[in-house]
């Protein structure tokens, strides 16, 4: 590809942006937020450690080859970022400045239903990962880490896809910084976080088997077929079984199981298991191109388009419910105390409905009470 086409990339400074928040970090860096004053508008910030020499150069490299075209189903990069991360105290930082996807990523919603998106947002998911993966190919970008965690949610629950390697993040965006163009062959990233055992399981056997492994546009391809696997059952592939034994089997031929998924509740959802299944082929070569699937699934997104804004309306006020929930309730690990309400527990997805009950004086109470409500275990008074 030729680095030499010009293409203006604004370089956005500290001036402009203010309120800044870490919201996450990694070895590849640090990721802000912040209100751009002139854009009047939250944007991301991330800040590259590059640990093999790379430059600012590189980071104006790789923005260059994202501005080459937009796609509303790909993070848009706003500029590059050279600061000091509001505090003139630090040292100069340079990284990208990105759109601020304020829903999060596919693996948050997944959790807070606890379970699949209704069909048609499943649907149209599926749909618009295929699609922004497939403007990525066209640019001879490889994603290579293709999971819930790395698909992001706008306030529409839109889905984008996010290429480079990410932290698991309610509000985690990434830049390309890490992600690699096909022509390079640069191997299929192998991490060694806390996070190994997810990513391992949307990773191809063919990556797992040698460590001569050079990646390819089938490696994508892969990883989107677990994707789609994890959004249709609101589940995660192997959940519960060991890093090393996922690494093992999966060249060995196991994929995660079908028997959870009833193709009788959905039209179109046996077509999407058969793309599915294609998708996670052993040999590469009988994989589908990236355009093979985006025409399996508009096909199939199309039979649901009628029930997509009451199944939006529907997460988005279960997720305007969540607010404030974002970690499970575990035994022993939050108590909540509260007064004159009733609570109501649906289901097993740790969120409970409380209606405040009008305050009613007991037959047996005082003609006065005091004003105070306050209760001391040390002001009791001791026989």
């Amino acid at each position: 590809m030729d680095d030499s086409f010009c293409i203006r990339v604004d370089v956005i400074r500290d001036e402009s942006l203010q309120c800044w928040t870490s919201i996450g970090s990694g070895g590849f860096g640090e990721i802000y937020r912040a209100k751009h004053t002139t854009l009047g508008r939250d944007v991301a910030i991330k800040l590259l450690r590059y640990k093999d020499g790379r430059s600012a150069s590189s980071i104006q490299r790789e923005a260059h080859l994202m501005l080459q075209g937009g796609n509303p189903n790909v993070i848009s990069i706003l500029g590059l970022y050279e600061g000091r991360v509001g505090d003139m105290q630090l040292p100069l930082r340079s990284g990208l400045v990105m759109e601020f996807m304020p829903n999060g990523s596919v693996a948050d919603l997944l959790q807070t239903l606890d379970g699949p998106p209704p069909w048609p947002l499943t649907f149209r998911m599926a749909h618009e990962i295929s699609l922004g993966m497939n403007f990525l190919h066209h640019l001879s970008v490889l994603h290579l880490d293709l999971k819930p965690s790395n698909v992001l949610l706008d306030d529409s629950l839109k889905t984008k896809a996010s290429p480079g390697l990410l932290i698991s993040h309610p509000n985690l965006l990434t830049d390309f910084g890490l992600s690699r163009v096909a022509r390079s062959l640069s191997k299929y990233p192998r991490e060694k976080s806390e996070d190994e055992g997810g990513t391992l399981s949307y990773m191809p056997p063919e990556a797992l088997k040698s460590v001569n492994y050079k990646a390819s546009k089938a490696s994508d391809v892969y990883s989107y077929g677990v994707l789609l696997w994890s959004i249709i059952t609101g589940k995660e592939p192997y959940g519960g079984v060991l890093s090393t034994l996922v690494r093992f089997r999966i060249p060995e031929g196991d994929r995660p199981d079908l028997t959870p998924i009833d193709c009788s509740k959905a039209k179109g959802l046996n077509d999407m298991v058969k793309l599915m299944t294609k998708c996670w082929q052993q040999d590469p070569g009988r994989r589908p191109s990236f355009l093979d699937c985006v025409k399996e699934t508009e096909k199939i997104f199309n039979m649901h388009k009628h029930g997509l804004n009451a199944a939006v309306y529907d997460v988005l006020k279960q997720l305007e419910m969540a607010v404030g929930f974002t970690k499970p309730i575990r035994k022993g690990g939050v108590q909540i105390s509260m007064s004159n309400v009733c609570g109501v527990q649906i289901g097993n997805n740790n969120t409970m409905n409380i209606v405040q009950k009008p305050r009613q004086r007991h037959r047996t109470a005082p003609s006065s009470v005091g004003t105070s409500c306050s209760y001391s275990e040390n002001s009791q008074k001791k026989p």
